[in-house]
């Protein structure tokens, strides 16, 4: 039996910024840095009459082309994708290791479950996309994975022998002989159920030596979601680069144009809130043998960051057009060449996307391009049957336990105990007497009335005292308790994060086999503007 267990108000778990938190709550303080109202059916109609040109014929042909080599199953969605009234709910994220966190797979499953709803709303075919963001050279930030361990989080981390320096977007990278390791450590590391080795098999197995990180990525998110799959697509292809060098050269033509209105935006914003996005003098990056590196202004012309290599606009614009795949965006024009290629009516954000996408209508409006709806996905936490039953036995909510196990220990066995109540009876009985000894004493001598408020502060002291050491034995005789806090404390609150942000979803598969899928995708709902918490 699964459902949810309740919702939670994202003000009250850690994380998340108050723009974010405004923006479920109270979208209309917000009104003025977003192109509509999430929540409202309106909004999506108004978007809907100004979006009529459908993705372009070379573009459907580069994701046939990509999603075949995938293995994805959407033939029926690329030939809607051609029709020309058709829209596209899109969401994306960077090439975590065997999938990325949780939250991954929540992004794809909200963005899926929003196409269908707006399909209905609008009248007019939705196909769900995930752009694949490789075009980023962090490395570190996709090399890890986590999964639960007896009593504290397993970090699992690829060692490529590519990770010194910069070695360039990180989606063409080739896994490394390393990954084997990974494998067999993951392996090693999930729950001993007849599910584990089918999972990374079926699930899994496209980690392996010679692959990239975005072919391994790409083919495990179509695995995992194949009863309810969505397009794929790998905007570092050059086929699709192509489509989007207009954008490139405009981008570096009026770059002053497109810094002063993330500028303004960013004034704007910050005078309430923060800025998730700190406006550069330019939006490219361009990649050589030097690694993948910004380009910035210098005089009339360009230099390119890494090499120091100095260019004229006229000679950049050249590139562009010649290797359009050299050049990649940074986070402020990613959006912006997504949806130059995609007629998108709403993207699928999680929270810190949410924040930046805050500073950048001005930049649509620049750019000439519709700004979609943005939709924040759903935020959930996984509640297994033993936290059930620890939450059930001492009336706690989830993010009770977000508390210092300590603080909450005491807060279960000793204000709720005898002793307690009975040092609390004794503080009371303490005060009454010194409070009827007080008129004797001062009667005899008023200036021992001094004296004898330092002798009612003495003794309550030392009853304080007492007090604390018999809550320090009261509480080691619960160490059972203790221990069952903590590892609640870990399964739903990881390093002290949300889960969804830390742990990998083969844990879950492994655990409780391939119908978890179906568990999430039945479970998973359109109400976002709070947090989940799911029963297994």
């Amino acid at each position: 039996m699964t459902g949810p267990l309740r919702s939670v108000p994202y003000a009250r778990l850690r994380g998340f910024t108050r723009l974010f938190t405004t923006y479920c709550t109270g979208w209309d303080l917000l009104s003025a840095f977003f192109g509509g109202d999430w929540r409202e059916k309106e909004s999506y109609l108004t978007l809907a009459g100004r979006i009529q040109t459908g993705a372009s014929a070379p573009l459907v042909d580069a994701l046939e082309r990509q999603n075949a080599a995938w293995g994805n199953p959407v033939h029926e969605h690329l030939d809607v994708l051609r029709k020309p009234r058709t829209l596209a709910v899109v969401t994306g994220q960077q090439l975590g290791l065997f999938g990325g966190p949780l939250y991954t797979l929540y992004k794809a499953l909200t963005a899926v479950k929003l196409s269908e709803r707006l399909a209905e709303v609008l009248e007019r075919p939705v196909v769900p996309v995930f752009w694949l963001e490789g075009g980023d050279h962090d490395l570190a930030e996709v090399s890890h994975l986590s999964v639960p361990g007896a009593t504290q989080v397993e970090a699992i981390t690829y060692r490529s022998p590519t990770a010194s320096g910069n070695s360039g977007s990180v989606g063409q990278l080739v896994l490394g002989p390393d990954i084997q390791r990974v494998r067999e450590d993951l392996g090693h590391r999930l729950p001993p159920a007849e599910f584990r080795r089918q999972i990374l098999d079926q699930y899994y197995g496209a980690y392996r030596e010679g692959v990239t990180f975005t072919d391994a990525f790409a083919c495990t998110t179509a695995r995992l979601l194949r009863k309810c799959p969505l397009v794929l697509i790998n905007p570092e292809d050059p086929a699709v680069k192509q489509l989007v060098t207009p954008l490139f050269e405009k981008a570096l033509c009026e770059h002053a144009e497109a810094y002063a209105r993330l500028e303004a935006a960013s004034e704007a914003l910050e005078r309430d809130y923060h800025v998730q996005v700190q406006p550069r003098a330019t939006h490219l990056f361009y990649q050589d043998t030097f690694g993948r590196n910004a380009i910035r202004p210098h005089g009339a012309g360009f230099t390119i960051q890494g090499s120091g290599q100095q260019l004229t606009a006229t000679e950049v614009i050249s590139r562009i057009h010649a290797h359009p795949h050299r050049f990649s965006p940074n986070v402020a024009l990613r959006p912006l060449v997504q949806d130059t290629l995609l007629p998108t009516i709403a993207y699928v954000a999680g929270p810190g996307e949410v924040s930046y996408f805050a500073q950048f209508k001005g930049l649509y409006e620049w750019a000439g391009i519709p700004m979609p709806m943005i939709y924040p996905r759903a935020s959930i936490t996984l509640v297994e049957p033993r936290e059930q039953r620890i939450l059930r036995k001492h009336d706690l909510d989830m993010e009770d336990l977000l508390q210092d196990v300590e603080t909450l220990l005491d807060r279960l066995v000793v204000k709720g105990s005898n002793v307690d109540a009975a040092f609390q009876r004794a503080a009371d009985a303490l005060a009454e007497v010194l409070d009827k000894l007080s008129p004797t004493i001062t009667a005899v001598d008023v200036t021992l009335g001094r004296t004898a408020e330092a002798a009612r502060a003495a003794w309550l002291k030392e009853l304080g005292k007492l007090r604390r050491r018999v809550a320090r034995a009261e509480k080691s005789r619960h160490e059972v308790l203790r221990s069952q806090l903590v590892r609640s404390q870990q399964a739903l609150f990881p390093e002290g994060k949300l889960q969804e942000r830390v742990l990998n979803a083969a844990y879950y598969l492994s655990k409780y086999g391939p119908s978890f899928l179906d568990t999430l995708y039945d479970s998973i709902t359109l109400r976002t503007a709070r947090h989940q918490a799911l029963l297994l």
